[in-house]
Parts: structure tokens; C-alpha cells; sequence
């Protein structure tokens, strides 16, 4: 446990743990979804990872035409 701690630091850890005890209440309570899907196993944490990386995607696409250059001012 210390080396953990030590390794990524409290914060981290602290959100990691958080993570595996959500994780242990996905399996043992029950969620009621307004929709079918919402019942699938793990379906918020795999939309939250699919929406993370579907924003990633659009900034960095957005970022190669709207970024000016460096000496967009002196100009």
C-alpha cells in the first residue's frame, strides 16, 4: 500500500480506489436505466471512456486549423 502511494501519490490512489469499490457496487446493486442499453454492464464507465476519447479527438482536430502561429502578433 505505501508503495502504491508512494508511486502515484495520494490523489491518484485515492481515485483508483474509488474506481474498484464503484466497480464492486456495478456488480453487486442494481441500476435502473431509462433505456435498455443504460442496463448493459459497465455502460457508464464505457461511455464516459468513449465520450473522453471522442473529445480528445475533436480538440486535437479543431487545434490544426484554428491554431495561429507562434508570431501571429508581430505580423
Amino acid at each position: 500500500m505505501k508503495y502504491l502511494i508512494e508511486k502515484f501519490g495520494k490523489i491518484n490512489t485515492s481515485v483508483l480506489f474509488l474506481c474498484i469499490f464503484f466497480l464492486i457496487l456495478e456488480l453487486v446493486g442494481h441500476r435502473y436505466g431509462e433505456t435498455s442499453i443504460e442496463d448493459i454492464l459497465f455502460f457508464p464507465a464505457f461511455f464516459g471512456y468513449l465520450s473522453c476519447i471522442i473529445i480528445f479527438k475533436i480538440g486535437v482536430s479543431l487545434r490544426s486549423f484554428l491554431m495561429k502561429d507562434e508570431d501571429y502578433y508581430d505580423k
